[in-house]
């Protein structure tokens, strides 16, 4: 009868660490799981001052006002790499 005894107590624990397998498993599927958000640098150009910002998943914009009063839109990753700057300019 020991040996039975033993062997429904292993059984347990093979049970419960499934379950936690499992429910690991779905924790980071669904997104629980992943990496803390890191800090990237963005360098502006001389001068530039942030009129208005807008912040994706992956990306940042910024719209710029440059010191002679234009405007220019610059996207940048999260990581701070320039993806794109656009000036902006009026229609004549």
């Amino acid at each position: 009868m020991a040996w039975l005894k033993a062997l429904v107590i292993g059984m347990g624990v093979l049970i419960v660490a499934g379950i936690g397998v499992v429910a690991v498993t779905l924790v980071n599927r669904m997104g629980g799981g992943s990496a803390p958000a890191s800090a990237g640098r963005i360098e502006l150009p001389r001068g530039a001052r942030i009129a208005e910002t807008h912040v994706d998943g992956k990306s940042v914009v910024l719209r710029l006002t440059m010191p002679d009063g234009t405007s220019r839109i610059a996207v940048y990753e999260t990581s701070g790499k320039l993806v794109s700057m656009i000036d902006v300019m009026e229609r004549k």
